[in-house]
């Protein structure tokens, strides 16, 4: 009996040390990588933007992905998200979207960048056009091929209500 419990014993300790010895060696990514992937994401979320591209700025989503528009309901998944956007894109016409990366980090399979943006709307309705600016932070996940995806999005405007 003594010696099933030691041999148990030393079985679930050697099955957590290579258990700790695994989660060690996960892949880390470096700033260099990320930084890379960061600008392809958000030069892709502009130029969809930009296209009117709706299929292609939802497929830089993951699909647990959670928008935080300012003034909304925050949508949670893929079809919420889309079908909030499609209300945008029916309603106008991105002339300009643009940008700015402040600062990221990325540990393992999150990554966090902000930053601040501009846009000019047109409104497909006519009348002015809408320019404005605000601030952003995205996180960002690592998708098990090794790419990343919005994974959480937050934004607000600069401008007064």
């Amino acid at each position: 009996m003594k010696k099933t419990w030691v041999f148990l014993t030393v079985a679930v300790l050697v099955t957590s040390l290579l258990g700790l010895v695994g989660c060690s060696t996960m892949p880390k990514v470096s700033p260099e990588a990320f930084e890379r992937a960061v600008k392809a994401i958000m030069d892709g979320y502009s130029a969809t933007l930009l296209a009117g591209d709706l299929d292609g700025w939802i497929a830089l989503w993951d699909e647990g992905g959670v928008q935080l528009p300012p003034n909304e309901p925050m949508n949670v998944g893929i079809p919420a998200i889309k079908k909030s956007m499609m209300t945008t894109f029916a309603a106008v016409t991105f002339e300009k979207f643009a940008i700015e990366i402040s600062g990221m980090f990325v540990d393992h399979e999150y990554g966090f960048v902000y930053g601040n943006y501009t846009y000019t709307l047109a409104p497909k309705a006519g009348g002015a056009k809408v320019l404005g600016d605000g601030k952003y932070e995205t996180i960002l996940k690592r998708q098990p091929d090794g790419s990343w995806k919005i994974f959480r999005d937050c934004f607000n405007s600069n401008l007064a209500p």
